[in-house]
């Protein structure tokens, strides 16, 4: 994010924030922060106050600050730093903020508790501070352009919108910016400028946006997301690290090997317990096998000969148990799918929910998919069931589906995040699941309506289930009444 932006960004952020309070942290991914607060606020007068995130991603070039209505996925364990951001934010409300634009940081003064700032910087982590450099919010001294552009602490975006410039035009247009005017903001329509928004147009092909919040929150949408999923590895040391792993494989399925082969120790004194006592404790001893001949079978002093037996057959199991999890992971290392390298970023794992979540969801009668592609799909089974799935259980992102024109079911397919692909055949795969459970459940195909759960609106007043919606697309679908039983999760 560049600092240019940031001196319309940080203001406006600082606004907006001014009298919420902190409920928790979160890290989605090593360098990204999630600061959950309350109450939800807008990116404008016209927008809906549905903004309860506060995303931020530090990085020297590409950095993040926006407000977002949609919360990451998160790791189930959270490190270190967002426990120790958790316990000095938790319930306390921000009182004002200050804002360094040329070095792109925002410090949020805090009611009292330990430290008096939380300190949002884009080249750094988070941190929660006691006081502020006297300088830190002091305008640069710049009193004309050339002394800007001889400035190294000057923006590049700036330096390059002045040098763009007619001369004649460079002393107001630097006037202008040092006011705090625009007039609008500009993301690239591809949305992959590592600068992200500007405050002029950032190319030929530029998106305008009436305010820095509104133009940070689309560049969020991508990039932050973008930021949570780990970098390719390059193809020859991916090749390495699955030849080592082959190798590892090899010395684990040698090992349950050996596990394996106790199997017809246990067999040799099965058939030769008759003849032993089974209660004495003995060394070595060559027994006859009724398959293999006779066989040293190494015995435990320390144990009976009837806990020998046992130990012998419980490390067979165990290690025909292990031989199955090893092939597993052969065919995983085979296709690619090898444990991440050390250091290397990890996708964020969904949190595992809590026993009263659980219980909140299993308390709602749904029909519980999943799609040949992996995504869970949900369905309710009553009116009740589609009023708590949308209300409740829907993320803003995740897609809504119902049979057009008429009653029938709410469908509901989870992704992760709003930057999640959905192949078109898992689409297509829960538009014929809602219309197997609607009015067109008799016919050979059916047209589904197919939005995101943010365009679909409860009716106020109106019957449960009845919603209107914002915008949505067809999908007309051949209803296959197997897909039910192929796709259905246990209950």
């Amino acid at each position: 994010m560049d600092a240019a932006f940031f001196r319309f960004l940080g203001p406006e952020l600082a606004g907006v924030l001014t009298g919420v309070r902190f409920d928790t942290v979160f890290s989605p991914a090593p360098g990204c922060w999630t600061f959950v607060f309350s109450p939800p606020v807008a990116l404008d007068g016209d927008s809906p106050s549905d903004c309860r995130f506060l995303l931020a991603h530090a990085h020297s070039r590409s950095g993040i600050l926006s407000l977002s209505a949609v919360k990451p996925v998160n790791p189930a364990q959270p490190p270190t730093m967002a426990m120790w951001l958790r316990k000095r934010l938790r319930g306390r409300r921000v009182v004002c903020g200050l804002t360094d634009w040329r070095r792109k940081r925002l410090a949020l003064e805090l009611t009292p508790g330990e430290g008096r700032f939380l300190l949002l910087c884009m080249d750094e982590s988070p941190n929660i501070v006691d006081s502020l450099p006297d300088d830190f919010d002091a305008a640069p001294g710049w009193r004309s352009v050339a002394e800007a552009l001889d400035d190294p602490a000057c923006p590049r975006s700036l330096r390059r919108a002045l040098e763009r410039e007619d001369p004649l035009d460079r002393d107001v247009f630097l006037e202008t910016f040092l006011e705090g005017r625009a007039s609008g903001f500009f993301l690239g329509e591809s949305g992959s400028s590592q600068d992200g928004p500007l405050p002029w147009p950032a190319g030929r092909e530029s998106q305008r946006y009436s305010n820095a919040l509104h133009a940070a929150h689309a560049y969020a949408q991508t990039a932050f997301f973008a930021a949570l999923t780990p970098p390719e590895e390059p193809p020859q040391r991916a090749k390495a690290r699955v030849k080592k792993r082959m190798a590892l494989l090899d010395q684990d399925q040698r090992r349950l090997d050996g596990l394996i082969q106790q199997h017809l120790y246990g067999e040799t004194v099965a058939a030769n317990l008759s003849l032993l006592d089974k209660r004495a404790k003995l060394g070595p001893m060559l027994l006859e096998h009724p398959e293999k001949g006779q066989l040293t079978v190494p015995l435990d002093p320390a144990l009976t000969v009837l806990e020998n037996m046992e130990r012998f057959f419980r490390k067979a199991a165990k290690g025909r148990r292990g031989q199955v999890h090893v092939e597993r992971l052969r065919r995983e290392a085979e296709e690619g799918g090898v444990p991440p390298r050390r250091g290397q970023a990890q996708p964020a794992e969904p949190a595992k929910a809590t026993p009263k979540q659980r219980a909140k969801t299993q308390s709602v009668a749904l029909h519980r998919f999943r799609s040949s592609d992996g995504f869970v799909i949900l369905r309710g089974k009553n009116s009740a069931a589609n009023h708590r799935l949308l209300s409740e259980m829907a993320s803003p992102f995740d897609f809504w589906l119902h049979a057009e024109g008429g009653p029938g079911a709410h469908v509901i397919l989870k992704r992760d995040n709003p930057g999640q692909d959905v192949p078109e055949r898992s689409l297509r795969e829960a538009a014929v699941l809602a219309g197997l459970s609607s009015w067109r459940a008799n016919d050979a195909k059916a047209n589904v309506l197919v939005a995101a759960a943010s365009e679909v609106r409860k009716m106020k007043g109106a019957a449960l289930g009845q919603v209107r919606l914002d915008s949505a697309k067809t999908l007309l679908v051949d209803l296959d009444p197997g897909l039910e039983g192929r796709l259905r999760l246990p209950s």
